[in-house]
C-alpha cells in the first residue's frame, strides 16, 4: 500500500513530542485527526507503531524502524522550505542572462553593479555574443533573459519582448580618413548575425548609399582596430566608440543617414515564469531606464 507523506510527518511529530495531543496542537489539527492519520499509517505498515499509556505513547519495534525514514522526510522538506525562502528573499540564487556585444560592454557592467549592491548573495552566469547567438542561448534554456540590439527578427510566441533603451549607430573612421565622394564608401563589417550589422544594412539600403565591403570581422573591438589602422570606415554603436571619439582615436564622419537609431530590447519568457533572481534583474533594468529612452 502506498504511504502518505503527511502521515509520515505526523508520525515523526508524535514520536518527537511523545503525545498525540501535543502533536495535534503543533499541527493545528484535532486529536482525532492525528489519531486517524496514525491508524492509516499503521494499516499501511501492517503493524502498530505506538503503544499508548497515560503519559503519552511509546514506539513499537515497527515504529522505531520506521522513525528514521520519517525524520529524514521531515528534514528534506525543511531543507526545501529553507531553499525556497532564501531564493524568494534573494539570499541565494543564480542570475542567468545573455547580452549582445554593445550591451554587454556598454551597459551591462553598470546594471550588474547595481544588482549586486542590492542582492550580493546572487551569483552571475553571463553569456555574450551577437544577437542571434544570444537568442539561441535563450531558446536553448541556457539563460532566462536576453538583451539584444536591433529588431532581432521573429521571436517565439511564448517570449516577451520589451524595449528598454535606444542606441545610435555612427559612421567612424581613423583621424584623417576622407572618403572619396566619387567612389563607393569602403566599409568594415561585423559578422552576419550581428544586430549592429542588420540595422546598418537596412539604413544603407533605404538611403541607396553606394558602399563596398572591404572586410568582415567578428566583434566590435576587431572592427574598431581595423578602422584605427586605416583599412576603412565602419558603422558602430555610439556606446562603444564614445571614448575613442573623445580621445581622438576615431573621428565621426559626416553622414546624413536616417534609421541608425535602434532599440535595445529585452527578450524573455513571461515574468511569472522567471526565477526570483531574473525578476529582480528586470526591476533593475527597467528602473535604470525608467525615463524617456535614450542614449
Amino acid at each position: 500500500m502506498a504511504l502518505n507523506p503527511e502521515h509520515l510527518l505526523t508520525f515523526a511529530r508524535v514520536a518527537r513530542l511523545g503525545s498525540l495531543s501535543a502533536a495535534a496542537g503543533e499541527l493545528n489539527l484535532t486529536q482525532p485527526a492525528v489519531s486517524s492519520q496514525l491508524k492509516l499509517l499503521a494499516h499501511a505498515v501492517g503493524e502498530p507503531l505506538f503503544t499508548r499509556h497515560r503519559s503519552g505513547v511509546t514506539l513499537t519495534d515497527a515504529g522505531s524502524a520506521l522513525l528514521p525514514h520519517a525524520q529524514a522526510l521531515s528534514r528534506v522538506l525543511d531543507g526545501a522550505r529553507t531553499v525556497i525562502q532564501e531564493r524568494r528573499g534573494l539570499e541565494a540564487g543564480l542570475l542567468r542572462l545573455a547580452a549582445s556585444s554593445t550591451i554587454a560592454a556598454g551597459l551591462l557592467p553598470g546594471l550588474l553593479a547595481t544588482y549586486h549592491g542590492r542582492h550580493p548573495a546572487v551569483a552571475f552566469h553571463i553569456r555574450q555574443g551577437n544577437t542571434q547567438e544570444v537568442l539561441a542561448a535563450l531558446q536553448a534554456g541556457a539563460v532566462e533573459i536576453a538583451l539584444i540590439e536591433g529588431p532581432g527578427g521573429p521571436v517565439l510566441p511564448e517570449w516577451q519582448r520589451q524595449v528598454f533603451a535606444h542606441d545610435e549607430l555612427v559612421l567612424v573612421g581613423a583621424p584623417g580618413f576622407t572618403p572619396d565622394p566619387s567612389a563607393p564608401l569602403p566599409l568594415i563589417w561585423r559578422e552576419r548575425g550581428s544586430g549592429t550589422r542588420e540595422v546598418a544594412e537596412q539604413a544603407l539600403a533605404a538611403a541607396a548609399l553606394v558602399t563596398s565591403s572591404r572586410l568582415e570581422l567578428p566583434g566590435t573591438d576587431a572592427v574598431k582596430e581595423a578602422v584605427i589602422q586605416g583599412l576603412g570606415a565602419a558603422i558602430l554603436p555610439e556606446l562603444r566608440v564614445r571614448r575613442d571619439l573623445e580621445f581622438g582615436v576615431l573621428t565621426r564622419l559626416p553622414l546624413d543617414l536616417p534609421g541608425l537609431r535602434r532599440p535595445l530590447t529585452r527578450v524573455s519568457l513571461e515574468t511569472e515564469q522567471l526565477s526570483h533572481a531574473a525578476r529582480a534583474f528586470l526591476g533593475v533594468l527597467h528602473g535604470h531606464h525608467s525615463g524617456p529612452t535614450g542614449d
